[in-house]
């Protein structure tokens, strides 16, 4: 792999980073409880956004620096416990076992949203959700701090 490869995941994993902070920003304006179905939808399409930002950040990972994502019916579940693991000479662990805990909870949301077609959405699910998302903020943002100095150092390393 290239320094310019790297260089470009990098760049697309500060993308969907960005977009899973846009979409925790929205959700801070908008309280579940209570709140009209349409105000739930919106919680609702935000979380589902959020966890695919970083969904799509780390099959970005597994592609360049594994060469593929898990695949079969789980390979979202398998993305994500394979993300916590070392991988010896190809590279770190990118998420700590937390941080892929908090986010565990918004696979499940994301699942139950692809699939709840003639569902009303439950505030209190919302509520508990959006606080996994919230919660999984900080760690997620160290856990991808530190995937970028890895990334920074791979790319120097492959210049020379």
């Amino acid at each position: 792999m290239t320094s310019a490869e790297i260089q470009r995941l990098r760049a697309e994993v500060k993308s969907d980073r960005s977009a899973f902070d846009l979409r925790l920003e929205e959700l801070e304006g908008l309280e579940p409880m209570g709140a009209t179905p349409a105000v739930l939808a919106q919680v609702a399409v935000a979380l589902h956004h959020a966890y695919g930002a970083v969904e799509a950040a780390l099959a970005r990972v597994a592609r360049l620096l594994e060469g593929s994502v898990p695949q079969g019916a789980d390979w979202h579940q398998q993305l994500l416990h394979t993300m916590t693991l070392e991988i010896p000479s190809v590279r770190p662990a990118i998420l700590a076992r937390e941080t892929a805990d908090f986010l565990r909870k918004l696979l499940a949301f994301r699942h139950f949203f692809r699939h709840a077609y003639a569902v009303s959405w439950d505030a209190e699910q919302l509520a508990s959700v959006r606080l996994a998302a919230r919660a999984a903020r900080a760690p997620l943002a160290r856990d991808f701090d530190a995937l970028d100095e890895f990334l920074a150092r791979l790319a120097t390393a492959s210049i020379g």
